[in-house]
């Protein structure tokens, strides 16, 4: 009988190793920043840091739609992989409620913060789950708490049936407004909304996002798309308004634009743009291509022929020219 004993209580043991405990679970049931960053074109694993700004389109100088693609990637990562980074300075905490469906951190602050946070992820089906981060002035009384991140996330899971940090799919959206309420950013408007996917180590990572200010200036909204597998380059689509047709004497009329730029490993890339509205008569279009270095080596404009240089067969890295389809 000790034998047989012994015997089931080893079997109950190795079933139980490795399972994954309930805290670990929910905390696991939460975007990470691999799921949803936006990547820019790098070259030798570091990007162009410019303080320049956006420069006009010129020969053999940093590439300006270079440029407008990377400081586009940096506004939405600027917004996302910050409130990330207070989840993740929540979640290090012991959850102070943990049930079956529900885990709650905080409220929780920091000695010198001026914020306290409150986060509550949610099972809200077989392997869905729901989650909102919500902040309040640390003096305030708790009826103060208000959402400032909410989302919904399906993890992956593995062979047995466990979340898969760092891989699913899911939905949030990033409250600027009440965030700035909270003096937590210096500046920032409006809601950011991410859809992100990220199934497998090997699967394109994609990555749709909407910026839109609440009191209905569609002059400032965007419309976002990123996709990109590791150590393949990538491609951002976006939707804004930008002056980007200067004429001599024309208004600072910004024009609607849709952009396509496609970059490489190397850091090498293209952008294909559409321009309508501002000083435009009708829809024209604009590309430009760039070397490993950023540099402009490729360039054409279909509102005015004589601007633009370079050979696409032999100067771009991609042909031939791809338009969005935002």
């Amino acid at each position: 009988m000790t034998t047989r004993k012994n015997l089931l209580l080893a079997a109950l043991v190795l079933t139980g190793c490795g399972r994954m405990d309930a805290e670990t679970q929910f905390r696991s049931a939460l975007p990470t920043q691999e799921m949803v960053e936006v990547g820019e074109p790098q070259r030798k694993g570091q990007a162009l840091v410019s303080d320049e700004g956006v420069q006009p389109l010129e020969k053999d100088k940093t590439s300006e739609l270079y440029q407008l693609t990377r400081g586009t990637t940096a506004f939405i990562n600027g917004s996302t992989l910050s409130t990330l980074a207070l989840l993740n300075r929540v979640t290090k905490h012991t959850p102070t409620t943990l049930t079956d469906d529900t885990a709650v951190w905080g409220p929780y602050t920091e000695a010198l913060a001026r914020n306290a946070w409150r986060l509550t992820v949610k099972k809200t089906g077989e392997n869905t789950y729901s989650f909102a981060l919500a902040g309040k002035n640390k003096q305030a009384a708790d009826a103060a708490f208000t959402d400032v991140l909410t989302g919904t996330h399906t993890p992956v899971l593995d062979e047995a049936g466990e979340v898969m940090q760092g891989f699913g799919r899911g939905e949030m959206v990033i409250d600027s407004d009440r965030l700035k309420n909270l003096q937590e950013i210096d500046s920032g408007e409006g809601a950011l909304n991410v859809q992100y996917a990220r199934p497998d180590s090997t699967s394109p990572v994609t990555v749709d996002a909407r910026f839109r200010l609440g009191n209905g200036d569609k002059s400032r909204e965007a419309d976002y798309h990123f996709s990109a597998v590791r150590g393949q380059g990538g491609e951002f689509d976006f939707k804004m308004q930008q002056d980007l047709y200067k004429p001599a004497g024309a208004s600072s009329l910004m024009e609607n634009i849709t952009i396509k730029s496609r970059w490489t490993e190397t850091g090498a890339g293209r952008s294909d743009v559409k321009l309508s509205g501002g000083d435009l008569a009708g829809e024209a279009t604009l590309n430009e291509c760039w070397n490993s270095d950023f540099a402009s080596v490729y360039l054409s404009a279909s509102y005015d022929p004589r601007v633009g240089y370079g050979t696409e067969a032999t100067d771009c890295v991609f042909t031939p020219a791809v338009y969005s389809s935002l």
